[in-house]
Order: C-alpha cells, then structure tokens, then sequence
C-alpha cells in the first residue's frame, strides 16, 4: 500500500509542471536564502531581527509546501473520483489519504534536514537540534494538506485556501516580539513550535518560557490534535 502511494505521488510530481515547480521550490528558496542572509546579515544594524525573521520563515515555507503539494495530489484525485472507486475496493479510504500525508510528512522532513544544511542557516545549532526542528516543522505538511482539502471542493478554490493558510506563517514572525505568556495567543498556529525552537538557535538571549526540547513535544502534541482535528473535519466533508 505505502510503496503503490509513494509511486503515485512521484507520478504526480513529475507529470505536471505545477507539482514539478511545487517540488523544486524549496531548493529555489535554498539558493535565495544561501545568498540572500548573509547580506542582509552585513547591511542591517544591530538589535534587528530581520535576517532571523527570514532565514526562520524559509525553514517553515519547506514544510508547507509539500503540504500544499499533497493537498493539490488529494484535490485531484477528488476529481478524478479516485476516492470515490476506493470506497468499493478493501481499501480504506482514511487509510490511503493518510498514507498520503504521512509521504507528505516523510519529504517535508528531509526537505528541511536538506535546507538547514545546505544554507547554514542554524550554524550552532547540533544535529540533535536540527533534527528536532525538522520533524516539527514537516508537521505543518500534513495540517496544511487537510485545511486545503477540508473547505475546498476544486484546484482553483484550493489555491484560494492555499494563499488563506499562508498566512498562518506570519503568525511566528510575531513570536519574535512575544516572548512572555502572551505567547499562549500563538500557539493556534502550526508552525509555531518550530518557529520558536529556531528562534532559540538563532537568538541565544531570547527569553522563552520553556526549553527546546519541551517546545518539541508540545508541537508534536498540538500538530498531531491538529491533524486529527482537521482529518475529521476533512472526512464529514467528503463523506469518507
């Protein structure tokens, strides 16, 4: 089942220049923020936060472009009535969408290992860390997939909710000046959790209210009531 799903979403990926541009994108953000933090880290002054600002919002826009990506995969196989010929077949269809969001997972994940470590941009932080900040940052893919697919019945309103849900990723930027209990009003965002973990690396004098490591279970925690959240959403919808 997993290795029949895997082979379709390549299918997927390589057969339209969307997918194809969708897949690219984070090494196309690679390259900018490669060349792109390193200047603004020359020209802005002291105590402005803007090259973390970037270089944070990089990191998180990997994760939920393969979210957008499997929501777009997902939303064709709507039309193509794909989910509708499984309900006569042994397969579930939760299952096959969540083995979906699971790859979604599995290429957000090593899509962030790969632009932390091509760009230098956590240049203190250890492997232990990284690899934290990616599992909680490719978290966002699964959640971004079902928003997309839960309140979008076609590609042309799931590009729609795809811009709508992009601005959940203005919502870390904000962590950076919320640095005591109020941050509790952030927390609704996805990415949050990844994003503070980064601003931890990034900023060693940030003062937060908990350590990095307790950040990165409650962002496994609340990713996970998330998608489960937004599953169930995504199911009543679409009768599945």
């Amino acid at each position: 089942m997993l290795k029949t799903v895997i082979k379709a979403e390549l299918r997927n990926m390589t057969r339209d220049r969307l997918y194809v541009f969708f897949f690219f994108y984070p090494v196309l953000l690679g390259v900018a923020g490669y060349f792109l933090i390193p200047y603004l880290q020359g020209v802005v002054g002291p105590g402005n936060f803007l090259p973390e600002i970037i270089a944070m919002l990089f990191i998180l826009m990997t994760g939920y472009m393969f979210g957008a990506l499997t929501a777009f995969t997902l939303l064709d196989d709507k039309d193509d009535n794909v989910l509708m010929s499984l309900k006569i077949t042994p397969i579930s269809v939760k299952m096959y969408v969540a083995v979906k969001l699971v790859v979604s997972f599995i290429f957000g994940f090593i899509a962030t290992m790969v632009i932390i470590y091509a760009t230098n941009f956590l240049p203190n932080s250890s492997f232990g860390t990284i690899l934290l900040i990616s599992v909680v940052g490719a978290l966002q893919a699964p959640g971004i997939a079902l928003i997309i697919n839960s309140f979008a019945r076609n590609k042309v309103e799931g590009f729609v909710m795809m811009k709508m849900s992009a601005l959940i990723l203005g919502i870390p930027v904000i962590a950076f000046f919320v640095q005591s209990w109020q941050e509790v009003f952030l927390i609704f965002a996805p990415g949050f959790w990844s994003a503070r973990m980064i601003q931890m690396e990034l900023i060693t004098s940030i003062e937060v209210n908990f350590t990095l490591i307790v950040y990165f279970f409650l962002g496994v925690i609340y990713n996970l009531l998330f998608v489960t959240l937004f599953m169930w959403i995504y199911s009543k919808r679409n009768n599945i």
